[in-house]
């Protein structure tokens, strides 16, 4: 059973297949920055502790964000190739 409706509003059939792509790539950018972001902090902390906090941090850090950019990036992989593909 399908509860989802199946057909496209009038006004999302005007927004471009590139407009599309590019918000995954946008959103890609920014979680993978944001995941830079936590574990340079998370090296910044184990360094000013002098390794007391432990690698655990880095560890845990790198582990919640593979998901999220890997995901992300497939997104817009996907995207790319199915939208700007038909375009062309």
């Amino acid at each position: 059973m399908n509860f989802l409706p199946t057909i496209e509003p009038d006004w999302m059939k005007s927004i471009p297949s590139s407009s599309i792509c590019q918000y995954f790539f946008v959103i890609f950018a920014l979680v993978a920055g944001m995941a830079a972001l936590v574990v340079v902090q998370d090296i910044l902390v184990i360094v000013s502790t002098r390794g007391k906090k432990g690698w655990g941090f880095l560890l845990r850090a790198m582990i919640a964000f593979i998901l999220p950019v890997v995901n992300a990036l497939f997104l817009y992989i996907l995207c790319s190739r199915s939208l700007l593909e038909k375009s062309k």
